[in-house]
């Protein structure tokens, strides 16, 4: 049997071939190490996020040992139809147009630091690239200047951390939780009395059939929005950037074909995703793969083994520009979709459009390379780039 499953296990080099084993052999894993059940299939991890009424996000949140204050108040963490009602509060508020409006926020940016690194001959990513890039445009979307952002950088990293201290000190991830609320309760406060045309102050003033978000609910899915918002697209510019040094031809095809880019951006999403997988909590004793799956238990739907499942995609190992477009779980599915997917899509096209425009050649430095310290994300926090 696979030995059991770590929440380190998403910082591996590799991790893929433990979840082949996981698909294989024990397909709904019971890590007593965690206390944690973990779904590798992909039609398994489909089913859970389809069905919540089988499969909860409020019993208890959506991520890895989710924090009490956070579940039940969030867009991730309630079920319909509350979240219904939230949700559609939030989306008149974030519209298609607003996201397409930041295009050229994104791309007059993204070629300014795309040129400055193709100048210096190397960079490191995060820090010369995707951070201040992905703060620039969170800034953009809710009114905040890009030092408010990289300000608040050491909080959205330590947001979702789950590391334990022996200290009696506070958790990094509690302490960052609450830095943020702070921060963004005198942000929410302001707009109400001095509202513009950020998101902060759309979500503000939409109303749904008379209901509107109280300003705990706008406190609270800002915070999911810059928290999720900055560490997804990090890793997933990241994965993308360390796809290009491990992928061969990968630069050189799309060095010569700019259009592959969209491509590029799904098939990365699938194939190292940044989100590794979500929690949902099952209503009722569920029987999967002769394995009990008890009420009021804590499962991981593993998105990162699912989107490598050889039984829903052909060779799912390979990173292929042309493969068909099959739904991959890179986005979430379901009630829990990805809110910000049409941003996290147009972001990272335009950057790596930008990007590849202007470079010849692209080496990352895997060896000296860090990932991220989080069970839900994989990623790096550092990775510098050699371009000559």
């Amino acid at each position: 049997m696979p030995a059991p499953y770590r929440l380190s296990t998403p910082q591996l080099d590799d991790p893929y071939p433990y979840y082949r084993e996981l698909r294989d052999e024990d397909p709904a894993h019971y890590s007593p190490v965690e206390d944690l059940f973990v779904l590798t299939r992909f039609d398994d991890c489909l089913a859970v996020f389809s069905d919540f009424q089988m499969w909860s996000s409020e019993r208890r949140g959506n991520l890895i040992n989710d924090p009490p204050e956070r579940i039940g108040r969030t867009l991730g963490t309630t079920d319909p139809p509350r979240h219904d009602v939230a949700r559609r509060l939030v989306s008149k508020a974030f519209t298609p147009s607003r996201v397409v409006g930041l295009e050229p926020v994104i791309r007059t940016l993204a070629g300014r630091l795309s040129a400055s690194a193709a100048a210096a001959g190397s960079f490191e990513f995060v820090q010369d690239f995707a951070a201040p890039l992905n703060a620039a445009v969170l800034g953009a979307l809710f009114g905040l200047g890009e030092d408010d952002i990289l300000e608040l950088r050491p909080a959205l990293d330590d947001f979702f951390t789950r590391e334990e201290v022996t200290d009696g000190s506070e958790p990094p991830h509690v302490a960052a939780m609450a830095t943020l609320r702070e921060f963004l309760e005198r942000l929410a406060l302001d707009r109400r009395r001095n509202p513009g045309s950020d998101l902060v102050s759309a979500m503000i003033a939409a109303e749904d059939a008379g209901a509107r978000l109280e300003l705990d609910q706008v406190v609270v899915t800002t915070m999911t929005f810059l928290t999720a918002g900055f560490e997804s697209v990090n890793n997933l510019f990241t994965n993308m950037a360390g796809a290009l040094g491990t992928v061969a031809g990968l630069f050189d095809r799309l060095r010569g074909d700019i259009s592959l880019v969209p491509a590029f951006v799904e098939e990365a999403m699938r194939w190292d995703a940044a989100a590794q997988g979500f929690v949902r909590c099952p209503t009722r004793d569920v029987e999967l793969h002769s394995t009990t799956i008890p009420v009021g238990a804590q499962v991981l739907a593993h998105i990162g083994a699912a989107n490598r499942d050889e039984r829903h995609f052909g060779d799912p190992d390979r990173f292929d520009l042309d493969r068909p477009p099959l739904r991959h779980l890179g986005l979430g599915h379901g009630a829990h979709f990805c809110v910000g997917a049409p941003l996290g899509r147009l972001l990272a096209r335009v950057a790596f459009e930008e990007l590849l425009e202007r470079v010849d050649a692209f080496t990352p430095d895997l060896a000296t390379a860090i990932r991220v310290r989080t069970p839900n994300f994989r990623g790096f926090l550092r990775l510098d780039v050699s371009l000559g």
